[in-house]
């Protein structure tokens, strides 16, 4: 996929589905983020319940340490577990794409060129 190296950071389309249909999010392609993670109401819409989910996991935000619910999607373009929290109002994406994802995967990036390669090993 074609990247804009001078854009502040690299943004995937990624596809969630569940028992109630799909949707397409933007993800910040988050090598930092050691899991994915898509907003909860993303995750009630697909048919996910993150408040009943027993695995809890804590996070580092810029501003505090959270603990939040771990969820499987049934499948995702981007398959793996993903944790539920909602960015930041002013965050223009929906999620991070994170470790959880992309350790499944060969990732080569390459700024100069403006490529992304995500692909099965």
């Amino acid at each position: 996929m074609k990247i804009d190296a001078k854009d502040p950071v690299v943004i995937i389309k990624v596809e969630c589905f569940g028992e109630k249909g799909s949707r397409i999010l933007d993800l910040i392609f988050d090598t930092g983020s050691t899991y994915t993670m898509i907003p909860w109401k993303v995750a009630e819409s697909l048919g996910y319940s993150p408040a009943l989910s027993r695995r809890r996991v804590s996070i580092v935000t810029a501003s505090t340490t959270e603990t939040v619910p771990l969820i499987t999607i049934k499948s995702m373009v981007a398959l793996g577990d993903v944790a539920c929290h909602d960015l930041p109002p002013k965050s223009r994406v929906d999620g991070l794409l994170g470790l959880s994802f992309l350790r499944n995967f060969d990732v080569d990036l390459c700024f100069k060129k403006g490529i992304l390669e995500i692909k099965e090993g």
